[in-house]
């Protein structure tokens, strides 16, 4: 009670996320959601979100590896629940086995035409859950894990938030398949620090800066 306490402007506007687009997905059919979602496109937001959405591709690795010369804890936390959320996924995926939106719409709606950005690739399969969606929650949840001020967990679910959107803006994946992720993300971050926060770890309290200054002393 005391983790949701603390985390509560992340978790709150999350759950009310979670029940808005449960709501969507339940009482609309997958394909007009889907074009509904994916026609508010203009050139900034095609450009926008071709970029932004590789927050939940490889930048969070990236960040792990800044976060090294700070302190070991927090890049040792978001690697485990990076690789942890991924795997997840990646099993779901090969589970079931989706198609994504250009395949299905190919298939099932031939006369539509999705909107296509310059430079973004389409992919076809393994459209359930969405990868990006899961790794962005996980790494937004876990910087608020470790920031003091709660407006910035606000913050923080925005932006993950807008990961989940460029997905389905993107025509990468359905709005199910964000919603998905997202619960696969911020459930299992949730536990694993819940776990590790346990563990004494006083390793992790270092950092490869210090390393770094001791050699030249």
């Amino acid at each position: 009670m005391k983790h949701f306490k603390r985390y509560s402007a992340f978790y709150v506007p999350y759950i009310l996320f979670v029940l808005i687009v449960t709501s969507l997905v339940i009482f609309c059919d997958k394909a007009s959601l889907h074009l509904w979602m994916a026609s508010h496109n203009t050139e900034a937001g095609d450009v926008f979100f071709k970029y932004y959405t590789e927050v939940g591709g490889n930048i969070p690795f990236f960040v792990i590896a800044i976060l090294l010369f700070y302190k070991y804890r927090i890049a040792f936390v978001l690697l485990v629940t990076q690789l942890s959320t991924g795997l997840v996924v990646q099993i779901m995926k090969r589970i079931w086995d989706e198609p994504r939106p250009v395949k299905y719409f190919a298939e099932n709606f031939p006369k539509i035409e999705l909107h296509k950005i310059a430079g973004a690739h389409l992919y076809s399969h393994n459209s359930f859950p969405s990868g990006h969606t899961t790794a962005a929650f996980a790494f937004f949840l876990v910087l608020a894990f470790f920031t003091q001020k709660r407006w910035l967990h606000f913050v923080y679910f925005i932006l993950a938030v807008l990961v989940g959107f460029s997905r389905v803006y993107l025509s990468q994946h359905f709005v199910l398949d964000l919603l998905v992720g997202s619960v696969v993300g911020v459930s299992l971050t949730a536990i694993l620090f819940l776990w590790m926060e346990k563990k004494p770890m006083k390793w992790a309290d270092g950092s490869l800066r210090d390393v770094v200054f001791r050699k030249k002393e």
